[in-house]
């Protein structure tokens, strides 16, 4: 066989828009089980047992930046290497945080549901909770890299001043780097733009709740591990946190009778931040650029362990129809 005639075959978990442009040397199969590569989200888990399954597979690549799901260590040591796309979801994710923001400090929620139920009243009337002007308020980003800086441009191009918590940087590229005692003193609105870590396991809970300003208003769309929720709905009673929008839950999706639904003050997305027409294209269209770097003997730009690349494994032995 030729090298011209090579195929890699990957297995995308879910139909890629045609946008997406399939290379001539690639198959896209229809499951992962003769595949030499794999384009996934982050809803199951990729790791020893998946590797032991699937003697095939050369490479794991996560369409979008948090991999909790891939075990990198135990690819490596299977000679798979994992892979994700930091760059694919930045603007959709963004603009969602933006979303959640201005639809819970405007009480568009509840402004509807007074309109359906017929309480709206006439124009203008104060019928509920008045609206939150964001305008010279203070957002709060507990993570400052690519979608968290993004939010911080909108936030400032909206009047709003940034803190920013961040324990990995030296200056923060938008607003003032803080520590996170001050973050929860002076913030009117807090975003969540970190990763899933026991460092940040429930970062938010019932103690950094109670030293938040009165109406604070609760953004997460990085993962819903970061939040802990019993202690939001307590605060949320309690009118310490005046709403919340929230793209990321634990778990996910929360099941149709879980006490944050139903709430004027709180938006739930089901983790759909980054799905946007255009990001769904970027999302796939770069994890599968990623897999095929590796399948064709390169080095991707986006290789979340470098054991992965030792010298002695041969990656592309046995690869190809």
């Amino acid at each position: 066989m030729t090298g011209s005639d090579k195929k890699f075959r990957i297995w995308i978990d879910r139909t890629p828009p045609s946008e997406v442009v399939i290379p001539p040397d690639v198959e896209l199969v229809d499951g992962p089980e003769r595949a030499d590569g794999v384009v996934v989200a982050a809803d199951r888990p990729w790791d020893d047992d998946a590797c032991c399954r699937l003697p095939d597979l050369k490479v794991v690549a996560r369409s979008g930046i948090g991999y909790d799901n891939v075990d990198v260590a135990a690819c490596a040591a299977h000679g798979v290497a994992a892979t994700n796309t930091p760059d694919a979801p930045t603007v959709s994710t963004a603009e969602h945080a933006l979303a959640l923001m201005l639809a819970v400090a405007k009480r568009l929620k509840g402004s509807e549901a007074r309109l359906v139920a017929g309480t709206a009243g006439g124009p203008g009337r104060l019928t509920g909770p008045g609206a939150l002007e964001l305008d010279g308020r203070a957002l709060g980003l507990v993570g400052c890299g690519r979608i968290g800086s993004l939010l911080g441009r909108y936030a400032e191009a909206l009047g709003m001043s940034v803190l920013v918590y961040d324990p990995y940087l030296e200056a923060a590229p938008e607003g003032e780097l803080v520590s996170l005692d001050q973050l929860w003193a002076e913030a009117d609105v807090v975003s969540l733009h970190a990763p899933a870590t026991s460092e940040t396991h429930h970062i938010i809970n019932s103690n950094s709740l109670a030293a938040m300003r009165p109406g604070v208003i609760i953004i997460n769309c990085a993962r819903g591990a970061l939040l802990d929720q019993e202690a939001l709905l307590a605060a949320l009673d309690s009118g310490q946190v005046a709403g919340a929008g929230l793209d990321v839950t634990d778990p996910e999706p929360l099941p149709p009778d879980h006490p944050l639904l139903g709430r004027a003050n709180v938006v739930v997305t089901p983790h759909v931040a980054s799905t946007t027409t255009v990001g769904i294209v970027r999302l796939i269209g770069q994890a599968l650029d990623q897999a095929l770097v590796w399948l064709r003997g390169g080095m991707p730009e986006h290789l979340l362990d470098p054991a992965a690349a030792h010298p002695g494994v041969d990656r592309r032995a046995g690869i190809g129809l």
